[in-house]
């Protein structure tokens, strides 16, 4: 059986930023949101999020998508966020990771852009 593009997957890792911003689960989840929803991604559903009581109180969100997910690990005790945007479809997903940079304003970021299925 032949294999084929089936979509993109961004993995980025911002370092450097403020511990605030990576507690503030409404603010990150805003961010995504918006973010999605500019760059053309459609939100289906099952989209939520959790803020840890312990260690450095971190946030793990996750939007479901019709186009595939969106997700982000925060760790504001080290001021680091993950984030994993995964696009089976038309919608690119840098932009997304633009706006979430533009909001954390991050010392350091590394992206990797890995096509999926081929």
């Amino acid at each position: 059986m032949p294999y084929s593009f089936r979509g993109r997957h961004l993995l980025v890792d911002f370092f450097g930023v403020d511990p605030v911003k990576l507690r503030n689960c409404r603010g990150l989840m805003r961010v995504m949101r918006a973010a999605l929803k500019k760059a053309g991604f459609q939100i289906i559903g099952a989209a939520g999020s959790h803020q840890f009581k312990t260690g450095g109180q971190g946030v793990t969100g996750f939007i479901l998508l019709s186009e595939s997910h969106a997700a982000f690990h925060s760790y504001p005790e080290a001021g680091y966020i993950a984030l994993d945007v995964y696009s089976c479809g038309k919608c690119d997903p840098r932009p997304v990771a633009a706006a979430l940079e533009a909001y954390l304003v991050p010392q350091k970021v590394t992206r990797a852009l890995k096509k999926r299925g081929l």
